[in-house]
């Protein structure tokens, strides 16, 4: 569903100020590092220029007020562009393909330098790139009514509060898809790095 202006769609992110600016630190941290690489993966470039885009109205939508005394307090809105999403996606795959039995070495190590640098594990990274692109990516259908409405670009309607319920859920059910172990990676973990199934050292 469309926005008014540029193609832009209309996203609801957690309301979580310290969760944000942690994955933003993590995610900018392994970004660059990874276009620093001498063999960065094919998809660094689009997602580093995606992320810049990004990352600034993310954290501006952290900082807003909420929409006391409801029906939103715990959703930020944030307008979005489709193509800036889809490079943080198709990271999110070419590095979790590091971590399956017979990757390259040179693809592993070049994750797990990114993830060091990012204080996490390499499957930690993948977790939070993947996060981070199905928040941003999840189209909640006509429940989105409840963003436009908000957004003040459309008028609200009578089922209001039910499509924020339903939102809301959605919202956090992915947010909350990065704690518990992510999982599978080969039991012997990636090629000489010493991590197993674990988001960091061992």
């Amino acid at each position: 569903m469309n926005g008014s202006t540029g193609g832009t769609v209309i996203r609801a992110v957690p309301r979580d100020r310290i969760g944000w600016a942690t994955a933003d630190r993590v995610l900018c941290t392994a970004l660059v590092t990874l276009s620093r690489d001498d063999a960065p993966p094919d998809a660094t470039a689009a997602a580093v220029r995606s992320w810049s885009l990004l990352s600034g109205p993310l954290r501006a939508a952290q900082a807003r007020p909420g929409y006391p005394p409801g029906p939103c307090p715990d959703l930020c809105l944030v307008a979005v562009h489709p193509a800036d999403i889809e490079p943080i996606g198709r990271l999110a795959r070419e590095l979790g393909r590091c971590l399956l039995p017979g990757a390259r070495p040179t693809t592993a190590r070049t994750l797990l330098r990114a993830a060091s640098a990012a204080a996490t594990g390499p499957c930690g990274l993948v977790v939070e790139l993947a996060r981070m692109h199905g928040v941003l990516d999840l189209d909640h259908g006509q429940d989105a009514e409840l963003l436009y409405a908000l957004a003040g670009v459309r008028t609200t309607g009578a089922t209001i509060l039910a499509a924020h319920d339903r939102v809301a859920g959605r919202v956090a059910a992915m947010w909350a898809a990065g704690e518990p172990d992510p999982g599978p990676v080969p039991a012997d973990g990636l090629p000489g790095s010493g991590y197993g199934r674990h988001t960091g050292p061992r």
